[in-house]
């Protein structure tokens, strides 16, 4: 069975000097106007679940102003298991603990899954190729303890080259920390793409399910096609590189692209289009995750119900919520009809 979250505290955690949720069930939606603080709650759920920030907030913005340390603390079961997990923060270091036991990020990684789904994600078609690498790689490191290490082994690799073009490296230096840069950016961009072709199929479904019948493609597309092809690609762009003081190409530079009918999304289809490619995305998530870990993910949906119309809220309820452990916050609970509601735990956040 799926581990869920019974029980939520943040203490100096944002806007909050303390908040508890105790009781919690399968359908819970806080209900308030903006800027109450229900984002900082799905924020708190997602650093328990995802064990990351959709912010990408360094911790001293996680920390309540003025204050020294905070926490976020969630009690989770699955029916047999009774598990305590606690993120203590003090600016810069965050440090996660199993049932009173400190223990490594990459340990709880895939421990309790999560799907975050925000306004920002409708970027996702029309925004820039990093935010979708972002997406990929946000599922990659919850279903896979070696994709998480890869991605982390890279970005460092990533920002120390970077540091060297800036110091004007000889090439001698940068040849032999290239090799090296190499090595882990194929092993990262050929788990990248294994992971998106497992998923495409999914997308597509979901896209053609939504959308009666109009067919979505994705595709993962890099400017080289092996190790040797790469490293050829950084000398060619080495004078350019120390011009701008950025690697100009690996995992960093690839292209990630849906096209709805053959033609681009992010350029050709309608607004409503968009919102179904990014619908279809989030669906082939939680697909995903139950089939590689056997676990339901947490659902978070932080105020895209006035982002979507009628139509495509009705099929993610239908398509997203079922089973699913969903935390909703919305600024109008007249997007949810009665029967929702009634199942639904609703707090106001005031």
């Amino acid at each position: 069975m799926s581990l869920k979250i019974q029980g939520l505290e943040l203490a100096d955690f944002r806007s909050y000097s303390s908040f508890t949720l105790e009781g919690i069930d399968d359908l819970t939606i806080f209900y308030g106007p903006n800027a109450a603080g229900k984002t900082n709650i799905i924020e708190a759920i997602q650093l328990m679940t995802a064990l990351t920030s959709f912010r990408r907030a360094k911790t001293e913005e996680l920390i309540k102003q003025g204050l020294p340390r905070g926490r976020v603390r969630a009690n989770v079961t699955d029916g047999n298991r009774q598990l305590e997990l606690e993120l203590r923060l003090e600016a810069p270091a965050r440090e996660y603990w199993l049932n009173g036991k400190r223990r490594p990020i990459n340990t709880l990684k895939g421990l309790i899954p999560s799907i975050i789904f925000s306004p920002e994600d409708l970027s996702l078609v029309k925004g820039s190729d990093s935010y979708r690498r972002r997406e990929v790689d946000l599922i990659g490191s919850q279903v896979n303890a070696n994709y998480y290490q890869l991605m982390r082994d890279f970005e460092k690799l990533l920002r120390h080259r970077n540091k060297l073009l800036k110091d004007e490296a000889s090439d001698a230096l940068l040849d032999s920390m290239t090799d090296v840069f190499v090595k882990v950016a194929m092993q990262l961009t050929n788990y990248r793409r294994a992971l998106l072709e497992r998923m495409a199929p999914h997308i597509s479904a979901a896209y053609e399910d939504i959308s009666n019948g109009e067919p979505l493609s994705v595709s993962y597309m890099t400017s080289w096609e092996d190790a040797n092809s790469l490293e050829e690609k950084l000398q060619e762009t080495r004078e350019l590189e120390r011009v701008r003081h950025l690697t100009l190409a690996g995992p960093n530079r690839d292209r990630i692209a849906f096209e709805v009918s053959g033609l681009d999304a992010g350029t050709f289809a309608s607004q409503g289009q968009q919102r179904s490619v990014v619908l279809a995305v989030k669906m082939a998530e939680v697909q995903l995750i139950d089939e590689m870990l056997d676990q339901k993910p947490v659902l978070l949906l932080d105020d895209v119900m006035s982002e979507l119309d009628a139509a495509r809220r009705q099929a993610m309820v239908e398509r997203l919520l079922p089973d699913t452990q969903t935390f909703i916050t919305t600024a109008n609970i007249e997007y949810f009809d009665q029967e929702m509601l009634e199942r639904a735990r609703v707090v106001d956040i005031g």
